[in-house]
């Protein structure tokens, strides 16, 4: 680490909770990698995200940190950049809405699918539509290169 003390965070947002404080010297395990952030594991077992530009690898820049073999990006999962936010409705309605979204390799939401309503609610099918729509993502890394995905959705009323 560059940095004296880092902060850990549940999500790669500068605005997520901290998990704990990782101090210099401290080895963390490298499990995924974006260009702004790193999931890591520390010494303690627990695993969050860590800004790249504070971090570094065998004296390596960060950059170098967040590739995998031979110069490539380790395997990781999709994460959320920006998870969805649920929107309040005033609706009587009650049931699942699920919606498959279709995630490009950017994490951006490219298009959605209504799979099932059971509220009996079209406008509760839209609302849930326009809530996914504005997740972002991170794209899961597979064979060195990132995925695009289907993701699926599901909120209750």
């Amino acid at each position: 680490m560059t940095a004296s003390a880092l902060n850990v965070r549940r999500d790669p947002s500068t605005t997520a909770d901290v998990l704990a404080l990782a101090k210099k010297g401290e080895t963390l395990a490298l499990l995924a990698s974006t260009e702004s952030w790193m999931k890591v594991r520390l010494e303690s077992g627990e695993t969050g995200w860590v800004s790249s530009q504070h971090v570094t690898r065998d004296g390596a820049p960060a950059k170098s940190a967040s590739r995998g073999r031979k110069g490539c990006p380790a395997d990781s999962d999709f994460a959320f950049a920006a998870a969805p936010l649920p929107t309040f409705s005033d609706s009587s309605k009650h049931g699942l809405v699920v919606v498959e979204a279709d995630v490009d390799t950017s994490g951006k939401v490219t298009g959605t699918r209504l799979i099932s309503n059971s509220t009996g609610d079209e406008a509760l099918g839209f609302l849930t539509q326009r809530e996914i729509k504005s997740a972002r993502f991170i794209a899961p890394i597979r064979n060195c290169v990132p995925r695009a995905f289907i993701f699926t959705y599901k909120r209750t009323f």
